[in-house]
């Protein structure tokens, strides 16, 4: 800038040093916190857009397994037969929950299929290891008088027709909890004393090998639903 000195002559006025130094070091801070907020807003946007998928995907997953349980019979988990009515008191409407290490397994009468559900840890040693999520193991072959089989692990490590499918992306972990339907022969006919439900319950989170949304594991989406059971009695009468 210019000015005049006392003589009348025109000086020429500047910034020192120091002051250009503190002038880019402020620019320098605004620039960091502009983009830093940037950068939160997209990861923000990022994982809201994942967890809308996983979530969707954990939805489709309960609606795919309550179509099921509508022309299925629950048979128990891990080879206990939820059906069995010498496990019960008469009166007695017990809800077991299926643990994450154990299957509720189920025949589905529409498609003569052999249905296992079940919570894997991203185990190295299942078949399709990763992150946490619901797997369904199928096997087909199985006649509707021999159900019993589908308790069975010979039956699915021997089928060659068995099939291993994911439900569920992102890491999901979960927990069924069932009470059978229960049946009443002291008058010689079968009578309901009790309709039977499965209720569904999952937490879904991003997936563990995403660095970005670490911070944001410890904020899951949780998810429940019930589905009542047309199941039917041991001998298959109504």
């Amino acid at each position: 800038m210019k000015g005049k000195s006392n003589g009348g002559d025109t000086i020429k006025k500047g910034f020192t040093l120091v002051e250009l130094m503190v002038s880019v070091f402020i620019f320098l801070i605004i620039m960091v916190a502009i983009v830093q907020i940037f950068a939160q807003q997209i990861s923000a946007y990022r994982y809201a857009r994942v967890s809308q998928s996983d979530l969707e995907n954990a939805q489709f997953a309960m609606n795919y397994i309550s179509k099921t349980l509508r022309t299925a019979t629950v048979l128990g988990e891990d080879g206990s037969d939820l059906r069995d009515p010498t496990q019960f008191n008469e009166d007695d409407f017990i809800l077991q929950e299926i643990e994450t290490t154990h299957k509720l397994v189920l025949y589905d009468f529409s498609q003569e299929l052999c249905m296992r559900f079940s919570f894997h840890l991203g185990e190295q040693s299942h078949p399709y290891p990763g992150d946490s999520a619901l797997w369904v193991e199928s096997t087909e072959g199985i006649q509707f008088d021999e159900i019993e089989k589908c308790l069975l692990d010979t039956t699915y490590s021997s089928n060659a027709i068995t099939k291993y499918q994911r439900l569920t992306s992102g890491d999901v972990m979960g927990t069924f909890w069932v009470a059978p339907t229960r049946y009443d022969d002291s008058t010689g006919e079968r009578k309901t004393k009790t309709i039977g439900r499965v209720t569904m319950s999952m937490t879904v989170r991003p997936a563990k090998t995403d660095a970005l949304y670490e911070d944001k594991k410890d904020h899951p989406i949780y998810i429940q639903t019930s589905t009542s059971l047309r199941d039917y009695p041991p001998d298959l009468s109504f």
